[in-house]
């Protein structure tokens, strides 16, 4: 009964007032919960969304749009695609973007140019997604043979983090290992040509890598590098939604209304298998969807702001502010960067972590 009535509580709260809808409910012998904010109308309904073509950091974007999670908020949403996260923090600057979906990182280098964009909440952990290809040709047979080698990655990539992480494990020297500066449609030629010996990528382009012949030697929770697959810890790298404070401040309800899409979306990864949300997503992501269910499963979908993902932020932020990586001058901290007012307000269920 309850999913008959969800478009009709939808039009209700954009058209009806509060004290209507509540006696609509009333009516149908429903019962709100005390907790519940009835939704407000935007202030802005029509706005372009920045995102990385790529089920990590954009799969409640791309779901939200195509299922029409964004329409039924009253929301006219152009999602416009580009090739890698590290683009964002100079467009951002250069105010193109007002919204995004992007890491809790990104937020920080943002923050420490003077830009106010604001991570508002999380929305995906896509370590897994972050993967190491050898080269068809390359022999590598153990870590250390990295060293003297080439490996493509686009200059600030999350997926450094896992690099560091297993140089570390296996006494690598990292500073013998040459990063070229490879955006991802760029990586995959110069690992066939021979350019380049490894790529640090993430999907859908790792698994591109690996049909021409590549070796997939580690990603950010798995490791293959002994001939086996094993759990490893060597990265989290997070998607979530970021949006510039200035607009934040002048349209909450806009916010809020975005916030409950992608949340709505979020349920719909959870509860529903890799093969239909597959189906769904292949044409809009350009991904076989074969490959997207693999992606698919390879990532966790979660709006949760509870004490692992601030563990994990914490983790991220303090690697970006290392000396050697300097992704940033400084360690932030998630207290820092969080912006959850509006999440706590939409959905205060899913802030259980101390201190927020």
């Amino acid at each position: 009964m309850m999913h008959a009535f969800q478009p009709n509580f939808r039009v209700a709260m954009k058209r009806a007032g509060a004290a209507a809808l509540v006696t609509a409910i009333a009516g149908m012998g429903l019962v709100v919960p005390a907790q519940t904010t009835l939704a407000q109308e935007p202030e802005v309904t029509k706005l372009d969304f920045w995102a990385v073509r790529d089920a990590q950091m954009s799969g409640q974007i791309a779901l939200a749009s195509e299922m029409g999670f964004f329409k039924d908020e009253g929301l006219d949403v152009t999602v416009k695609w580009i090739v890698s996260g590290t683009d964002v923090p100079s467009l951002a600057a250069s105010g193109e973007i007002l919204m995004t979906g992007e890491s809790v990182y990104i937020s920080a280098m943002l923050q420490e140019k003077g830009v106010d964009m604001r991570y508002m909440m999380p929305m995906s952990d896509v370590g897994g997604s972050q993967q190491v290809v050898l080269g068809p040709n390359v022999d590598v047979s153990s870590p250390k043979d990295l060293e003297g080698k080439k490996i493509g990655m686009a200059a600030g990539a999350g997926v450094g983090m896992a690099i560091t992480a297993m140089c570390e494990e296996y006494a690598v020297d990292c500073a013998k290992i040459t990063l070229v500066n490879l955006q991802p449609p760029d990586q995959i030629p110069a690992l066939v040509r021979g350019d380049i010996d490894a790529m640090a990528i993430w999907n859908p382009y790792a698994l591109e890598g690996v049909k021409v012949g590549g070796r997939l030697y580690f990603s950010g929770n798995k490791s293959y590098i002994d001939g086996e697959e094993k759990e490893v810890n060597y990265m989290y790298l997070d998607g979530g939604l970021i949006v510039n404070g200035e607009f934040a401040d002048e349209n909450p309800e806009t916010v809020k209304a975005v916030m409950r899409a992608l949340i709505t979306a979020t349920e719909y990864f959870n509860s529903h298998s890799v093969e239909e949300t597959a189906s769904i997503l292949t044409v809009t992501l350009d991904i076989p969807e074969e490959d997207l269910q693999k992606i698919l499963s390879m990532n966790i979908y979660t709006n949760k702001i509870d004490e692992a993902t601030v563990d994990k932020a914490t983790t991220l932020l303090e690697y970006g502010g290392r000396p050697d990586i300097a992704w940033v001058n400084e360690v932030y901290a998630p207290k820092d960067l969080y912006y959850l007012d509006l999440l706590k307000e939409v959905a205060p269920e899913l802030v259980t972590a101390e201190g927020f």
